[in-house]
């Protein structure tokens, strides 16, 4: 394997400044992840914390062991008693077969810089993925990509009756139904000498599993348990019951954390960067659940938080009582969840995509206001992955990697083809033309003539009708000249799908189960084995 930069633009300013100019965002965020001395300082720091490390472990326990956890993650567990062990946290929505491929980047990124920081600081370091159960956006975790004839994407959804009101994590699998949605994904990937295995360990997972996120979390435990990788989620019952006194303090602090939110997405647009949250003075950032749905709580006054269209008002005394005595009616957003986490776990790293990025740059101030201090953020990795056929391809074609995603591919692929014949389609179309239109010019003179108030209708309408059969004759000629290089165009958009689809990064479109379709189930080891990553944050390809 090799690893190598991908020179393309970042997503957004921000995420460009963030890696390349870090003195221009730091005062949103406590530590600059590139300096060394940041995670000496922050493990400084989490030593002066206490943790709820004996509940956090035991309720750990019990959602690993569904899983069928491999002895590394049982060692991570133990490892996360010792007073001195820390954690390297990131999460993801539990997607259908995990997703968008950037989870395994995810994983990867959490277990790579857990062993980085195990090594440089001597104590334990756990790594842990956070499925945001909780999250009830149903129409996001429902789909996976699947290729179409020429390779391009197109949304495969599962539909389940009743998704989206509750959290992800309450969502009971329809077993027949999602096995007949995994049966066609499957078909659509397309036969290889992979399909039938991983189709079989894909399916057992599904049989065991009882929810979304069983079957997300089961795939997880099978790609990454060796490593030891630990998963927690924040949808669970079982966790609400140590979130208790957080969400409590949450409560207390409301109206401080929504407004230090405003100040600093004020900031940030004042700097020229778009918002990247949804944030008003009266946000209380806070779900309530009720009847099998999640709503969305606001302040309207210091002691009350309503949802006036969904006719919900509890005052500040009740939702209190609610957080001591039934926290499992309540849970985070977009906000809060990063403070929730904070308040769980000994986080010496955060590992975060570019819109997570985005985001946490507003939440600063926000986990002052709850008597902490925000984690170093750190990029997670962004891999896009190429095989050697598709390399000796592009070298055969004259074409660097980096066209692939810098360049108009449709004028790569149009040029390729021009460069096949020796036919001057255009010079000749265009001197057609030219000549047709020369050609009327005495009738249209006649006309003009003998009628000038109908006659030099019917000559344009008559042109008309000559350019286009013109250009009808013009689109045959060039669709049998396409069609007799069909198989090697097929091969210029199957490039393409492959590493840029639909101008997007491979990973934020091909599920990882795809991937391993094609290259192979021992493609997740070879990723965690390499070691050459550059961890900055860049954007990169990894030629298998």
């Amino acid at each position: 394997m090799r690893v190598h930069k991908l020179n393309v633009d970042e997503p957004s300013c921000l995420m460009e400044d963030y890696l390349h100019h870090y003195e221009r965002l730091s005062p949103f965020f406590a530590y600059d992840y590139r300096d060394p001395k940041t995670y000496a300082d922050r493990l400084t720091y989490l030593k002066e914390r206490r943790f709820e490390r004996e509940k956090l472990v035991a309720y750990l326990r019990q959602f690993n062991g569904k899983y069928h956890p491999p002895e590394k993650v049982i060692a991570s567990l133990e490892k996360l008693r010792d007073d001195n062990a820390v954690v390297v946290v990131g999460g993801q929505q539990a997607g259908l077969l995990t997703g968008p491929s950037y989870t395994v980047n995810k994983c990867l990124s959490i277990i790579k810089w857990s062993e980085k920081l195990e090594a440089d600081l001597g104590v334990p370091v756990v790594p842990v993925f956070w499925i945001a159960g909780e999250d009830h956006d149903f129409d996001e975790v429902n789909h996976v990509f699947i290729p179409d004839a020429s390779g391009a994407p197109k949304k495969h959804a599962y539909r389940h009756p009743g998704a989206g009101r509750d959290s992800v994590t309450q969502l009971q699998i329809d077993h027949e139904r999602l096995t007949q949605w995994l049966e066609e994904a499957f078909q659509s990937f397309g036969e290889t000498q992979y399909t039938d295995t991983l189709l079989k360990k894909v399916k057992a997972k599904l049989d065991n599993a009882k929810t979304l996120i069983d079957f997300f979390a089961a795939i997880l435990m099978e790609f990454f348990g060796e490593y030891g990788l630990v998963l927690l989620d924040s949808g669970d019952h079982a966790l609400r019951k140590l979130e208790s006194d957080y969400f409590a303090h949450m409560i207390e602090a409301n109206a401080s954390l929504a407004e230090s939110v405003v100040g600093q997405l004020s900031a940030l647009k004042d700097l020229g960067y778009p918002p990247a949250l949804d944030q008003k003075p009266e946000s209380a950032n806070l779900f309530y659940h009720r009847g099998g749905e999640r709503i969305l709580l606001e302040r309207k006054d210091p002691t009350t938080f309503v949802n006036e269209q969904k006719g919900v008002r509890l005052t500040r005394e009740a939702l209190l009582e609610i957080a001591k005595t039934a926290p499992e009616q309540l849970s985070n957003n977009v906000v809060t969840r990063p403070l929730m986490q904070e308040c769980l776990l000994p986080t010496v790293a955060f590992i975060a995509g570019p819109g997570e990025v985005a985001y946490w740059s507003a939440l600063k101030g926000a986990f002052e206001k709850m008597g902490m201090v925000m984690p170093p953020v750190v990029p997670r990795l962004r891999l896009t992955l190429v095989d050697e056929k598709i390399l000796r391809w592009l070298g055969e074609k004259g074409l660097a990697l980096n066209d692939v995603f810098t360049s108009d591919w449709s004028d790569i692929r149009q040029s390729w083809l021009n460069d096949q014949h020796e036919w001057e389609i255009d010079r000749i179309y265009k001197n057609v033309q030219s000549e047709v239109e020369k050609a009327v010019q005495p009738l249209y003179q006649l006309a003009k003539e003998v009628n000038p108030h109908v006659l030099p209708g019917l000559c344009a309408k008559n042109e008309d009708y000559i350019q286009s059969q013109l250009a009808f004759i013009k689109k045959a000629i060039e669709r049998e000249i396409t069609n007799k290089f069909t198989t090697e165009l097929r091969r210029f958009d199957r490039v393409k799908a492959t590493l840029y689809p639909d101008g997007q990064f491979q990973e934020r479109t091909w599920s990882i189960i795809f991937l391993l379709n094609r290259w192979g189930p021992e493609l997740i080891d070879r990723l965690v084995a390499f070691d050459q990553y550059p961890m900055d944050g860049e954007a990169f390809v990894v030629e298998l």
